[in-house]
Formats: structure tokens, C-alpha cells, sequence
């Protein structure tokens, strides 16, 4: 049970990790829940904040910002309703009834529709000029974007193959240290039971030793003493 083995050390900040490509034995019971542990406690150093990227800098869309968008997220901030779009200068109001014999209020109301009908005037040049040249630009615009996706795709696939890479080299590592592990936790295990055999072997001796001993004390006590002359 190599998991259970490992101390999971946190020491000044620092979490040491396992090797996941090399480890063994996630799914013994208990493990899940000792993650879950070690996740909650993770968490919990985190500071409680609403917004977890304060520390950033925010100003870096405002020289982007117009002052029409500026005006808009003030009110969107304040939770203001947005204005509906005006269409009063599409529109060919008469003169109120109270002016119908007003002279200024009607050349007015004509002024008006003349600024309409020459609006509408631009608009139809426009459609004719867009009708006329707008296929070409729109193909030149399209390959634009075309190129501009093949450059990002380019740049997707090699970050990605460099994500590839690394986790490859990650897999190489964890399994040659896992494998080194592995080698010494053997040679640990052969240490320890070789210290075992000697420490048993030193016993066995010592106690040779003390049955050697005491078979000398008995056989000197049975050696017969000579006589006084």
C-alpha cells in the first residue's frame, strides 16, 4: 500500500505531490475520501472573496472604451433600463393641429420629408454601390479571415501539441521515478532483510556462545580437583 506509505507533507506552504502516472493503489478504500480532505484543506487558503481576480489590473479595456459604451455600463451597473431606439427621424409627422395654418410649421414638416427622401436617396446609392462592388470586397475580407484562421489554428495546434509534449515528458518522468523508486524501495527491503538475518544471526550466536559457556562452567565443576600431596 505505497499510498499509505507516503507522508503527504504540507511544510511552509508547500504541498508535496505524488506521482499519478506511477502511483498505485487510488483505488483502495479511503482514497477518494482522504482527496477530498486534502482539497477542502487546499481551498481553505484561499482568501473569501467575490471576485478572485482583483488582483489584476482593471484598467486595461478602458483606453478601448468610448464614452457611449462608458454611459452604457453605468447604466447596466446601475441596473437603469436601456433607451429604445428613437425613430422620430424616420418618421413624416404633419403639422399639429393647432399650426395646420401655420406657414413655418408646414415648410417645416416639407423640410423634413425632403431630408427623409434624400436619405433614402443615399440609401439606395449605397445598395447600388454595395450590389455592384461589395462581392469583391467581401471575398477579399473573407480570405482575410481566412488567413487570420489558419494562422490561429496553426498556433491552437502547436500549443496543443506542446500540451502533448509536456504531458508526455511528465508520463517519462513520473514513470522513471517511479521505476527508481520502485528499485530502491527493493534495495531498502533487501538492506532490511539482510539486517534481520545478521540481527538474527548475532542472536543465535550469542546464545551458542552463552550454551558454549555455561557447558564450560559445568564441565570445570565436574573436573575432579587434585588431591593435596
Amino acid at each position: 500500500k505505497q499510498w499509505y506509505q507516503r507522508r503527504v507533507a504540507i511544510t511552509a506552504g508547500i504541498l508535496i505531490d505524488a506521482l499519478p502516472y506511477a502511483d498505485e493503489g487510488y483505488d483502495l478504500p479511503g482514497i477518494r475520501e482522504a482527496a477530498a480532505r486534502l482539497i477542502e484543506e487546499e481551498v481553505k487558503r484561499y482568501p473569501n472573496t467575490k471576485n478572485y481576480l482583483e488582483h489584476i489590473p482593471g484598467n486595461l479595456h478602458e483606453k478601448w472604451e468610448t464614452q457611449a459604451m462608458k454611459t452604457m455600463f453605468e447604466k447596466l451597473d446601475s441596473r437603469q433600463p436601456s433607451e429604445m431606439l428613437s425613430m422620430k427621424r424616420c418618421e413624416l409627422p404633419a403639422p399639429p393641429t393647432g399650426q395646420k395654418h401655420d406657414v413655418s410649421a408646414w415648410l417645416s414638416a416639407v423640410s423634413n420629408s425632403r431630408a427623409q427622401l434624400e436619405h433614402q436617396e443615399v440609401r439606395l446609392i449605397n445598395l447600388e454601390l454595395l450590389k455592384e462592388y461589395g462581392c469583391n470586397s467581401w471575398i477579399l475580407y473573407l480570405q482575410h479571415l481566412q488567413k487570420l484562421s489558419e494562422v490561429q489554428q496553426k498556433k491552437l495546434h502547436q500549443i496543443r501539441q506542446d500540451i502533448q509534449d509536456t504531458n508526455w515528458a511528465r508520463k517519462k518522468e513520473h514513470q522513471e521515478a517511479g521505476q527508481q523508486l520502485a528499485e530502491l524501495r527493493s534495495d531498502w527491503l533487501g538492506l532490511v532483510q539482510k539486517n534481520y538475518q545478521l540481527e538474527r544471526a548475532c542472536t543465535e550466536l550469542e546464545a551458542e556462545v552463552d550454551t558454549l559457556a555455561k557447558e564450560k562452567e559445568h564441565l570445570l565443576e565436574l573436573k575432579p580437583q587434585p588431591s593435596p600431596s
